[in-house]
């Protein structure tokens, strides 16, 4: 399995305690600067959208109101399933917020990871909230 690393090792988070995980399958299409579509979780569907920012983080939709505070989080996006040679993987760390819609919006702060979900456009965004921030190791 390839493995893209953003400035985090994702097979070492020790001494965290896992709070909640979602896992979101995705449609998506490219547009002209920005990746948009449909992610489906238990049978509920939210349009999604994935644009580069200033800040890195996560909105989700109103559904999510039961996250009370900003929350960091690991968030893996996987181009295939996870039992194919083939899947890549990006993973990093974001911060969680709830907004008032209905829309998932994922701001990434690195050109390189918007680039390189928009070449092979991911199948599945898995979101880990941890008690603590995955702390960042150095090393792509």
């Amino acid at each position: 399995m390839a493995l893209f690393k953003y400035g985090i090792n994702i097979n070492n988070i020790s001494g965290m305690r896992l709070l909640q995980e979602f896992k979101f399958h995705l449609q998506l299409s490219l547009s002209e600067s920005y990746i948009y579509g449909t992610a489906t979780m238990n049978d509920k569907y939210y349009s999604i959208n994935i644009q580069q920012a200033k800040n890195q983080f996560i909105v989700l939709p109103r559904d999510f109101s039961d996250i009370s505070e900003p929350y960091n989080a690991l968030i893996s996006f996987s181009t295939d399933d996870d039992n194919n040679s083939n899947n890549k993987r990006i993973s990093m760390t974001s911060e969680i917020q709830v907004g008032q819609g209905d829309l998932i919006e994922v701001y990434l702060d690195q050109d390189d990871m918007l680039l390189s979900l928009a070449k092979d456009l991911p199948v599945e965004i898995t979101i880990r909230m941890y008690t603590t921030s995955p702390a960042n190791n150095e090393g792509r």
